[in-house]
């Protein structure tokens, strides 16, 4: 585990708020797999119609108001999530199961849109992009186990693009409760260099935002 980028995250995310007119704490459920996945025959081994199973994420971050009517924000965060694949790949006309264990921090950041700003309820579009670390990864089979975080067979820093909807609805003048779908896929890594796939992720986040200056007024 690379201990320079957890301070590195830190440093960013204490420095912002400084300037940030909201802050957020937020928990998601997760499933993920492996799409346009190609071996060195450029061929799709794997198999997707397992289960997908749902993890269990959490996140904190800054919201920052680009417009005075605060229907264009920016989020700058960070997040912590595990994702389970299971697949199988083709070994001799066989379908042999597998299981990735992973577990990312992530660095986020983009613009939130209120397509509806009211005062009390906001449905808001969001894209982002993150920058997504491999603190640990491991890969099962048979009796088989590799340590995805040693070696350079498989990307430990992923670079991803997100986009979704939220319903943001205020419980005080000070704080706001939210849901939002997202969705999140990497742009193309490799495993040995020269198997490309993309990491998928599908979201479901619920979340509390409070106002800075409130606060800093009590």
């Amino acid at each position: 585990m690379n201990m320079n980028v957890f301070k590195c995250v830190g440093f960013l995310l204490g420095t912002s708020l400084s300037y940030a007119q909201n802050i957020y704490i937020e928990t998601s459920l997760s499933s993920a797999s492996f799409e346009e996945f190609r071996n060195d025959d450029n061929v799709n081994t794997l198999n997707n119609t397992y289960s997908k199973p749902v993890e269990l994420g959490i996140g904190v971050g800054t919201v920052f108001n680009i417009t005075t009517d605060e229907r264009l924000k920016w989020d700058l965060g960070i997040a912590f999530n595990t994702y389970k694949i299971n697949t199988s790949f083709n070994i001799s006309n066989s379908l042999t199961p597998t299981q990735y264990d992973l577990n990312y921090m992530s660095l986020k950041t983009g613009p939130y849109f209120s397509v509806l700003n009211s005062s009390r309820i906001k449905l808001q579009l969001h894209a982002h992009s993150s920058i997504d670390y491999l603190t640990f990864g491991s890969n099962q089979y048979s009796d088989v186990y590799v340590d995805l975080t040693k070696g350079e067979s498989f990307s430990k820093l992923v670079s991803s693009y997100h986009y979704g909807v939220a319903i943001e609805i205020a419980l005080t003048d000070s704080n706001a409760m939210y849901i939002s779908y997202d969705y999140k896929s990497s742009f193309t890594n490799t495993i040995e260099a020269d198997q490309p796939y993309r990491l998928q992720v599908t979201s479901v986040l619920v979340g509390l935002r409070f106002k800075l200056a409130k606060l800093q007024n009590n």
